[in-house]
């Protein structure tokens, strides 16, 4: 599942992923079957650098994590994103408001 949360002209795209099974790289390769990748992949994108004016590294996050335990209450975890994404994010125009509390809840 994913979700386009903000967009900038056509090049670029804020984009939520759900992971399926935590396969090692499945993210990365199912938006390379959608003809697509994620900035600063370059294991699966063909482009080998980042357009100039955005930070330089891989911007893909892990928003928050839901930990199950079988003995109580799910640990969930959330992380701030990184400051070269904070970077990005500021040069395109997107809004980390943007994506709201649950950006995949349509899905769910």
């Amino acid at each position: 599942d994913y979700a386009v949360i903000s967009t900038a002209g056509q090049k670029a795209a804020w984009v939520a992923l759900k992971p399926e099974t935590g396969r090692m790289h499945q993210l990365r390769f199912h938006m390379l079957e959608m003809n697509t990748s994620i900035l600063g992949d370059f294991k699966y994108q063909s482009r080998r650098e980042v357009p100039q004016g955005l930070a330089p590294g891989m911007h893909l996050h892990a928003r928050s994590l839901i930990i199950p335990r079988q003995t109580g209450k799910p640990i969930k975890i959330v992380a701030p994103l990184p400051p070269h994404m904070k970077q990005t994010f500021e040069s395109l125009g997107f809004l980390e408001q943007e994506a709201g509390k649950d950006p995949l809840a349509p899905f769910i």
